[in-house]
């Protein structure tokens, strides 16, 4: 985890919304003293308790906003108070709302840890990744162990600071967007074996929403299969460990599928444990 890049996923979000409070006091109500402006609006101490305790809230952000949302419109439907306060208040509240939305994003710039692969590993073929966006944060490491490609990413999930779920979620923005296929261009240029352009592959997903249990801790995986023309030239596995703090390890192996081979690349190690419990380990 990097320290500091944890800190601010935690800290912008709630400074946000303390600055918009404090902003709102000194335009609108100077003369009242700010504890008292703070205590009279109850959603200004939810939502302040809410970033202060957002690290023990399962995917963070992500689950509280809707979360929220959902309560206080409860609340309001059994409260006429709670409605009448909506009606004078709904404008600085839905700033709030924003604020904690424009601190998220902030926050996604934080940094991350540099990758860690296994001992037997080696050094690293490549530490950059010039096809990484800017946002969200990430670090990307390529190994060649034997056959297999290893790549390994760091990368920050904002909004959430919680370890539980946040693996599983970027498995499934993965497995939902094109960023696989972009996050894995790189790595796919070095099977010089295969002997094509990483542009021209497909990706097949084979198991999604999966979990497996590498040395006393399941974590969630992805198969996958690389295509060229309905051709299969390797498969693909990919774990996520989330740590708390909002950074996300994974791990993905590429096996090249070897023309004439008995067995499919991952048929006698189908969750790569060979590779996943190592790196686990070197992490611990």
């Amino acid at each position: 985890m990097e320290v500091g890049g944890a800190l601010a996923a935690w800290l912008i979000p709630l400074l946000c919304v303390l600055g918009i409070i404090g902003t709102e006091w000194k335009w609108k109500y100077p003369q009242i003293h700010i504890a008292d402006f703070f205590r009279a609006d109850p959603f200004n101490q939810g939502i302040c308790l809410l970033g202060i305790g957002i690290l023990l809230v399962p995917l963070g952000w992500w689950i509280a906003i809707p979360a929220g949302a959902i309560g206080m419109g409860i609340r309001a439907i059994a409260s006429e108070d709670s409605r009448l306060m909506w009606k004078t208040r709904w404008q600085a509240r839905s700033i709030l709302v924003v604020a904690i939305v424009a601190g998220v994003i902030i926050s996604g710039f934080g940094g991350v840890s540099e990758p860690i692969g296994a001992a037997e590993w080696g050094t690293p073929l490549l530490t950059e990744n010039p096809d990484a966006p800017n946002w969200p944060a990430s670090e990307q490491h390529i190994w060649n162990e034997g056959a297999a490609i290893l790549v390994v990413n760091h990368v920050r999930l904002p909004g959430t600071l919680s370890a539980i779920g946040s693996g599983s979620m970027v498995l499934w923005h993965l497995e939902n967007s094109e960023t696989d296929e972009a996050r894995l261009k790189q790595a796919m240029e070095q099977l010089e074996e295969i002997g094509f352009n990483a542009d021209w592959f497909t990706l097949e997903t084979i198991a999604y929403g999966q979990s497996y249990d590498y040395s006393g801790g399941t974590l969630p995986y992805t198969l996958k299969r690389v295509d060229l023309d309905g051709r299969k030239i390797a498969e693909m596995v990919t774990v996520a460990v989330g740590t708390w703090g909002g950074e996300i390890h994974l791990l993905t192996v590429i096996k090249p599928n070897i023309p004439g081979a008995e067995f499919l690349p991952f048929e006698s190690d189908p969750y790569a444990s060979q590779y996943v419990e190592p790196w686990l380990e070197a992490n611990a």
